[in-house]
């Protein structure tokens, strides 16, 4: 028997072996290559190289114009990345094959891991470079390379983690963090090295180390990148803040529930704590707070004679409001500064005295003194007007925060004997306090957009007809559930000059108001009619119990709920508000009539205006006759797939194709759905968006053509990627034609035409 020994060299040698085409796409893996990058055959195969195992900045194009400065052959070493994302230092022998006319047919790469080498190397000039200065530092240090293995650990670091004397040097980051957090990390310390700065790693997170024994402890640390001969390395400097973490835990509680902002300093004036109201207030995150001094925070022209009057009060501490008759002033991380009012209280604690300062803003107290004092009569009626807006708000948001905090505190307190029951019954308070707190803030955002001039309106013809169906599909769930029924039109053919998301916005406004201020198995009835020919009225009506006339004029007042408060359906008292500035702004009105008992009638009215120019264009296009396609042996027109999961463009397609009786035509909104549907209806004819929100174009082409039921079946690719390189890559992968978005109505009818033709020659 005769020994293929090219062959066993390719599947038994250790290294990897990859051949790629002229365009960068693998044709060949062989078993070592999946040891190295991860990747089986199958999944490599076809796949851009790049893709596969490139790191930021690496270009196939830039390589072959190195490679062909070389000579066509190429030695080097470089950084690439596994399957799981974490770097790898490959050592690289590339080649380039030509073909019989001499032009770069193929490129041949041997590459063998060499990052365990990588680490020696960099361990080893490190050791000699740093060694010395770090043994000076009191902090933890660990250095680690590109493909983050250690190459040098300070004996401090060695300390801190329980390691013997060299035994952390060649060893991936990760085994110093708890297991939970490894997989995360290597993905996170690859994208470090694409853009690497000094900072501060997991601001705002908790972050821990694991010692060898497995003892876990809080960590705080920075990173900073260094650059050698060996390459880029990045240096951590790793703190234990266990007993800083335990003072925190001690407050965390009592400050965190303080309405005001609070600051703690010991005897030195040093800042221990601070709580988040604190870092909102001065503009400070509390990493750059804490151990710096307390005159960080008050203005220069004062923080001279601060120390002093700080001594004299931890020489007789006790309770007492700090400067009753000044006036004080806070300075923000900005440079800017407002007036406040302190309070200070000390705290005993083991070993040695604190002082809590309560920090409160007064600049609206100042600011409201200031003009009272100025223009007292002519603001005192916008003031109370504003004092109410504000209270309202206080008032509805603090509603939803009291049963998120109040529940929270509950699930947080170990001493309550908390059952499942009850801890899934104050999950679903929080979670329905939360979602009504977010409605909230949402329409005191709209309603602030609008009043300052920022929302920004998309004037165009809209079609009452669709936007009207799309609301009752949305409202029918809330109407279903008190058993209401809602009556809308029928094809009115109507357009109004508006802008179709607001205008959506408003019409779902009133629905939802209609059904949820009505009386249970009541009825809704939605109606459109011309009005002179210019304007278009819109009115819902529904059977609830309607309003007194005080009401109707109470009725757009922000936080208004015309005392439905106590009623039990949710609201906010913003959206009618936000509502009708939506109709002002679309140069609309909207106008109430209401019968106490009967029920309430709202109306808004638009400018009328014709159909859009783009669905005339559609007919236009095409009113031509198809070219005539013969059906098949059983009678059945061949039938099309189109997978796109744009709304408007599958809607523009399924119109065009109504005037096409030579086919059929199957949708689907996503990629996988798209799928399964070609394979139980196999189509004649696939339309296929390349742009897809579960998977790509390119990887539904081949799944098609890996299958041999699906493998001739003409594709015609629909795109808004324009570029030349995406077409080509399309075509090369096998689709049949490439249309590019806005579509160009006769290129989709000339592409179909030419897929139905090679369809018929093909069952000749």
């Amino acid at each position: 028997m005769t020994t293929d020994f090219d062959q066993m060299v390719l599947q038994q040698l250790p290294g990897a072996v990859v051949v790629c085409n002229r365009r960068g796409s693998v044709v060949h893996w062989s078993p070592g290559a999946e040891q190295v990058f991860g990747y089986t055959a199958d999944e490599a195969s076809g796949r851009s190289l790049y893709e596969l195992v490139g790191m930021p900045g690496q270009d196939w194009n830039t390589f072959l114009q190195t490679l062909e400065r070389s000579g066509g052959a190429w030695d080097y070493e470089i950084l690439r990345r596994r399957k799981n994302g974490s770097p790898v230092f490959v050592d690289v022998s590339s080649k380039t094959v030509y073909d019989a006319a001499g032009r770069n047919e193929f490129v041949m790469f041997a590459k063998k891991d060499i990052t365990r080498l990588k680490a020696m190397r960099d361990a080893k000039q490190v050791e000699a470079r740093f060694r010395d200065v770090l043994e000076s530092t009191p902090d933890a240090i660990i250095i680690a390379n590109s493909t983050g293995l250690i190459v040098l650990a300070n004996s401090q670091a060695e300390r801190l983690f329980g390691y013997p004397s060299g035994e952390l040097r060649g060893q991936p980051i990760e085994v110093l963090l708890p297991e939970r957090y490894r997989g995360s990390h290597v993905g996170h310390r690859s994208s470090y090295f694409t853009q690497p700065r000094t900072r501060t790693m997991g601001a705002g997170l908790e972050l821990y180390g694991v010692r060898k024994d497995l003892l876990e402890f809080p960590v705080e640390i920075s990173l900073s990148p260094i650059n050698t001969e060996e390459g880029a390395m990045v240096m951590s400097a790793i703190r234990d803040i266990s007993d800083r973490r335990k003072a925190e835990q001690k407050f965390r509680g009592l400050l965190e529930s303080a309405p005001d902002a609070i600051v703690i300093v010991n005897s030195s004036g040093e800042i221990v704590l601070v709580n988040s109201q604190a870092e909102n207030l001065f503009g400070y995150h509390r990493r750059d707070l804490l151990g710096k001094r307390i005159e960080v925070l008050i203005p220069q022209r004062f923080a001279h004679g601060h120390p002093d009057l700080r001594s004299g009060f931890f020489h007789s501490p006790r309770p007492r409001s700090m400067g009753a008759g000044l006036e004080l002033y806070g300075l923000r991380a900005d440079g800017t500064e407002f007036p406040v009012e302190i309070s200070l209280s000390p705290l005993e604690t083991e070993g040695e005295t604190l002082v809590s300062s309560a920090i409160r803003d007064i600049s609206e107290r100042k600011r409201i003194e200031a003009t009272l004092h100025e223009q007292r009569e002519q603001l005192q009626r916008a003031s109370q007007a504003k004092d109410r807006f504000l209270a309202n708000m206080s008032h509805e948001l603090r509603t939803p925060l009291n049963a998120i905090l109040g529940f929270a505190q509950l699930l947080d307190n170990d001493a309550l004997p908390v059952s499942p029951e009850q801890r899934k019954e104050f999950m679903g308070y929080i979670q329905k306090a939360g979602t009504h707190l977010l409605e909230l803030i949402n329409e005191i955002l709209d309603l602030s957009k609008i009043e300052s001039g920022a929302v920004t309106l998309s004037m165009e013809p809209v079609g009452l007809d669709e936007l009207l169906t799309e609301s009752s599909i949305m409202m029918e769930p809330q109407a279903s559930k008190r058993g209401i029924r809602m009556i809308f039109p029928t094809q009115t053919g109507l357009h109004v000059q508006a802008d179709r998301t607001r205008l959506k916005q408003v019409v779902l406004n009133l629905l939802s108001n209609a059904i949820k201020y009505n009386r249970d198995m009541g009825v809704v009835v939605v109606d459109c009619a011309s009005i002179d020919g210019a304007r278009v009225r819109i009115s819902v009506q529904d059977t609830g119990q309607g309003l007194r006339s005080e009401q109707v004029e109470a009725l757009f007042q922000p936080f208004n709920r015309l005392g439905q408060e106590n009623s039990g359906q949710e609201g906010t008292g913003i959206g009618l508000v936000v509502t009708k500035r939506l109709v002002e702004l679309m140069n609309g009105q909207i106008k109430v009539s209401s019968s106490p008992g009967t029920g309430s009638v709202f109306f808004i009215e638009l400018a009328q205006t014709d159909a859009p120019q783009a669905a005339k264009a559609v007919i236009k296009a095409f009113a031509a006759p198809p070219v005539p396609v013969q059906a098949s042996e059983d009678g059945t027109l061949p039938m099309l797939v189109y997978v796109e999961d744009n709304p408007a463009n599958l809607r523009l397609v399924e119109e065009a194709l109504r005037f096409r009786p030579d086919v059929r035509l199957l949708t689907a909104v996503n990629g996988l759905r798209g799928l399964e549907l070609i394979r139980t209806s196999m189509p004649s004819v696939i339309l296929l968006d390349m742009n897809l929100p579960d998977i790509s174009g390119m990887d539904i082409q081949r799944r098609l053509r890996n299958d041999p039921a699906t493998a001739g079946t003409p594709v015609i690719a629909i795109s808004a990627n324009a570029m030349q390189n995406d077409i080509d890559a399309a075509l090369d992968a096998g689709i049949f034609r490439y249309i590019t978005k806005p579509i160009e109505l006769s290129a989709l009818n000339d592409a179909l035409d030419e897929a139905l033709a090679l369809v018929r020659t093909r069952s000749a």
